[in-house]
């Protein structure tokens, strides 16, 4: 005698069924491609499915190598000919103002690699770590600040003086068949201002001493600002270790 089950066995059966199948075919919710399985294990896909990891050629900088390289940088600020800069020789001046641009395009460049060598979530900090994190990014912003409002304008204004096109001359030849004219104007590039270019080079000139002493000034205190961040960073460090005991 075969036994029936009961309309609300039946309906605890059906759920069951269902949801064991819910299990099987449900998506990922790891955002990772992967999958979950019977049991509610979840099933991991990295870099959509490829287990191979991409070599990019990238090597990471630490603090302590930018530091170095910051150090470094200081022997290519370009130096103050004997008798100062000649303002009457404009393509030295601009060679001595090309030199200094590239020097403080690459410190830019460098401590643009601060944050990602000093990167940790949030919650991996400490709140004294946080307050460290916070000066250490302030000073390095103020020493960029300094060198952008008193040193990048005097170089640009030699560098890049506005100029605008201008026909230097119109040439007409004219078709001995058909006796059309045809006109065409010959553009040169021309400076807008050369009395405010002149004016730039005789400044950039005569404070070349004070823009490189700004330029190393701050170069100094980048250096100073990592080497003091180190020490409160192991100091956090080992008072965080204190505590755990």
């Amino acid at each position: 005698m075969s036994a029936s089950l009961s309309p609300s066995k039946k309906r605890k059966t059906s759920a069951s069924a269902s949801a064991s199948l819910d299990t099987e075919l449900k998506p990922s919710i790891n955002g990772e491609g992967g999958g979950v399985v019977a049991g509610g294990k979840k099933r991991k896909k990295q870099n959509g499915g490829n287990n191979t990891e991409i070599d990019d050629g990238y090597v990471p900088l630490t603090l302590s190598e930018i530091k170095s390289e910051v150090y470094e940088l200081r022997a290519k600020v370009p130096r103050i000919p004997e008798g100062g800069l000649n303002p009457d020789d404009e393509d030295s001046v601009r060679c001595w103002a090309k030199r200094m641009q590239a020097v403080i395009e690459e410190f830019n460049l460098l401590l643009s690699c601060v944050s990602s060598a000093t990167y940790k979530w949030g919650s991996d900090r400490s709140g004294a770590a946080d307050q460290n994190l916070t000066v250490l990014s302030g000073e390095l912003g103020n020493a960029q600040e300094q060198i952008a409002s008193s040193v990048n304008h005097r170089l640009s204004n030699v560098l890049a003086p506005v100029v605008d096109l201008v026909i230097k001359k119109t040439v007409t030849t004219k078709n001995e068949e058909t006796g059309e004219e045809v006109k065409v104007n010959h553009f040169i590039q021309e400076r807008v201002d050369p009395d405010f270019l002149r004016l730039g080079v005789e400044s950039l000139c005569r404070n070349a001493p004070m823009l490189r002493r700004v330029v190393l000034a701050n170069f100094h205190k980048v250096d100073s600002v990592i080497i003091d961040y180190t020490k409160a960073t192991k100091k956090d460090s080992s008072h965080d270790r204190g505590m755990a005991y």
